[in-house]
């Protein structure tokens, strides 16, 4: 242990770093542990799509960008931090959850996209052919995969993560990295926000939903009309492929309006993420 911290005592010297080694471990430990949890939750990263090679690197240079700001948080007399092994293990956990919810936050539109994608294709009939999203490593039905996918082409495209990005390494100025929050009275608004945050998701699915829907109810009533007509037909398997090709259609139809009020979702969950950080600032004034 005494031969590594010599190393990188000679290496943070090499590169101009003044801080000693164990400085230098607890402040690269704690910042990168924020990162690492808001990378592997939230979709625009690729989840297990991308390997998690990748995402370390990701999440190291992120803390080589942040790394200058929190050098103010370290005890200006050059005195030791002041916590011990079980207050870094402590400080670990409460970066990682900074950033888990923090990921969590972001990544709520994305869980909106993939409920209206099944909720269309539930009422088109093709439920039972699901595919695995690696994005959010769970299953999830056609439309829901593609218009995830088409989510997180539109948010890249529109330079939305930059805004995401560039709040959570402004996050370390509002959330320090070396001192623990005051634990008090007054957590309801913070659990009622995300509870509501997360009741939303099935809202604002439904919401992109309709055209599909409503178009598919009224393809049903018409059937229905058939049947009464011709009890002789079968209009069940008759309506199913009308039904999937009319689905495609109306979502084709409804496609640029559907990328406009989805980019209006990541306008308010921008929002979200902000007041997030802003609550957790509250903690520590």
């Amino acid at each position: 242990m005494e031969e590594f911290l010599k190393l990188l005592e000679l290496g943070l010297q090499t590169f101009e770093v003044g801080q000693n080694p164990q400085a230098f471990l607890v402040l690269f430990g704690l910042t990168f542990a924020r990162f690492i949890a808001f990378i592997y939750i939230v979709p625009f990263f690729g989840g297990k799509a991308v390997p998690p090679l990748v995402k370390v690197a990701v999440a190291t240079a992120l803390v080589i960008i942040t790394y200058p700001s929190v050098l103010a948080e370290l005890p200006a007399d050059g005195n030791p931090i002041g916590f011990g092994a079980v207050g870094f293990v402590a400080m670990l956990a409460k970066e990682f959850f900074v950033g888990f919810t923090l990921g969590f936050v972001a990544s709520l539109v994305f869980e909106a996209v993939q409920v209206a994608g099944r909720i269309a294709d539930f009422q088109r009939g093709s439920t039972m052919s699901e595919l695995f999203a690696p994005q959010l490593e769970e299953r999830v039905s056609e439309l829901g995969q593609f218009k995830l996918q088409l989510a997180i082409v539109v948010f890249l495209t529109s330079g939305a993560h930059l805004f995401f990005i560039g709040s959570l390494i402004k996050s370390f100025e509002f959330i320090p990295v070396l001192r623990f929050p005051e634990m008090e009275a007054g957590w309801t608004p913070a659990a009622e926000f995300l509870t509501l945050m997360t009741g939303s998701v099935l809202s604002l699915g439904v919401q992109l939903a309709v055209p599909i829907v409503v178009t598919l109810l009224l393809t049903d009533l018409f059937f229905g009309l058939i049947n009464r007509v011709a009890p002789q037909v079968n209009v069940f398997f008759l309506s199913l492929p009308v039904k999937m090709w009319l689905g495609l259609f109306v979502l084709a139809v409804m496609l640029p309006f559907w990328i406009a009020r989805v980019t209006d979702y990541f306008d308010m969950s921008f929002e979200a993420f902000e007041f997030m950080i802003r609550y957790f600032n509250r903690m520590y004034q």
